[in-house]
């Protein structure tokens, strides 16, 4: 290869080098490595879970206090809130909704998700799963669990049904 030849093909690499280390001007970044946080998340049902399925809006908050992060060294906390519709009961069902995460270095992150309910042994699990589809991580996919526990079991088998429950959330972002 000739000199200029070899002089271009060192300059391309170099370029594209420099490419892979300046943020997109959307100030997104895609997750290259892993972030996972885990907290305590309190949900409200709207209206009321029962043992039937129906057609419910689930709305919920929960602090993320311990975050590990290789994609962004810089996190190590954050607040999820979501929202979601769907047909479930306190054992079971699946809904679609939206989640964002507000990280301590004030980046953010909107989710969206599909959630599956089902009952395991005598606990409830919703297994989560979705892409990150703006902010910090843009185009990640993302997975997270979420225990159910309640403090009113009995409720599921009233007219108003269950109204609300907290419980450990675990949520995975990136190279799932």
């Amino acid at each position: 290869m000739a000199i200029g030849g070899l002089a271009l093909l060192i300059a391309m690499f170099a370029a594209m080098f420099a490419a892979m280390l300046v943020p997109a001007a959307t100030g997104a970044r895609a997750a290259v490595g892993i972030t996972k946080c885990t907290g305590s998340q309190t949900v409200t049902y709207t209206p009321g879970l029962t043992d039937q399925p129906r057609e419910v809006t689930v709305s919920g908050k929960a602090p993320l206090l311990d975050c590990v992060s290789t994609s962004d060294p810089t996190i190590f906390q954050a607040t999820s809130t979501f929202s979601a519709t769907g047909t479930f009961s306190c054992t079971s069902g699946t809904r679609a909704g939206s989640r964002k995460i507000t990280w301590n270095n004030d980046n953010t992150s909107t989710l969206s998700s599909t959630s599956t309910v089902s009952l395991n042994g005598a606990e409830t699990v919703v297994l989560i799963k979705g892409v990150v589809v703006d902010g910090e991580f843009k185009g990640a996919q993302w997975t997270g669990t979420f225990a159910m526990f309640s403090t009113k079991p009995l409720a599921c088998l009233t007219t108003q049904g269950l109204a609300g429950v907290s419980g450990p959330l675990t949520l995975s972002i990136g190279s799932l």
